[in-house]
């Protein structure tokens, strides 16, 4: 059984690991990050903006973990009306995971980007969002999440509703995952990594540098998903980096290309 090292929060990764390990993976949890609701948030004051929003965004799958769980906790029901807004395949397979648990979500109508790359500029791209003038569109996101997007909803007509309920706290990896680094070079036994942001893969090179084994750990292959991600991780120093498609299937399908020698 190869292995591959997961560096997304657990929230993430717990819906990954299944999928592995059917198909032989043995999943390793270093995450780099983790994922915080904001405190105090007043959740039936949020779902009461929602309800008269005509789009809610959504610009991570962290986001919906969030809100999905909150919603839940609290006994809410998903609002009749807005439509839900995706930035691409890992966010559908978040949302996905949440319908028979939530009230209402179900009926929900859901638009998301249909080519790659897969993130928040191209969820603007999509006709229901070009032609707004005049809807309400509230974005759930992290408390730190950019605001480009948001002036373009706002130039284009829409009142904008933001409201920051997720943080991320930055990880390092524990003295047991370098444990097992260091067992997993001694015994020349590769792996993978899974790298899903710049930032991660930015603290977990400059971590593994102060290793013993630190070029055998970055000589490592790496998958991630979207192209300016990639080009960070090279620039970082990660030299074998590979792109896949988002979503669970794709992440296992990447991985059983690995296993296929090179012609």
């Amino acid at each position: 059984m190869k292995s591959i090292v997961l560096t997304q929060p657990v929230v993430r990764s717990e819906s990954i690991k299944a999928a592995l390990r059917a198909g032989g993976w043995e999943s390793v949890e270093v995450p780099m990050s983790a994922i915080a609701e904001v405190n105090d948030l007043d959740w039936p004051e949020i779902c009461a903006t929602a309800a008269r929003a005509r789009w809610v965004l959504f610009p991570s799958p962290g986001a919906i973990a969030v809100v999905m769980a909150a919603l839940e906790r609290q006994g809410l029901s998903w609002p009749q009306g807005p439509g839900i807004g995706l930035i691409g395949p890992g966010s559908r397979e978040m949302l996905g995971s949440w319908p028979s648990r939530i009230p209402g979500l179900a009926h929900a109508v859901t638009i998301a980007p249909s080519l790659a790359p897969f993130d928040a500029d191209r969820l603007l791209g999509r006709p229901e969002l070009l032609a707004i003038g005049g809807d309400t569109v509230m974005v759930l996101r992290r408390a730190d999440g950019r605001e480009a997007w948001l002036n373009t909803l706002a130039q284009r007509g829409a009142e904008v509703i933001a409201r920051s309920v997720y943080r991320m706290i930055e990880l390092l990896p524990s003295p047991v995952a370098d444990e097992w680094f260091d067992k997993t070079a001694s015994q020349a036994r590769p792996f993978v990594l899974s790298i899903a942001s710049a930032d991660a893969g930015r603290r977990l090179a400059s971590h593994v540098s102060s290793l013993p084994c630190a070029g055998w750990l970055m000589s490592q292959p790496v998958l991630t998903q979207h192209p300016k991600i990639a080009q960070s991780l090279r620039e970082q120093g990660w030299p074998d980096v590979r792109e896949h498609p988002p979503g669970v299937s794709a992440l296992v399908h990447a991985l059983e290309s690995l296993r296929k020698p090179h012609p």
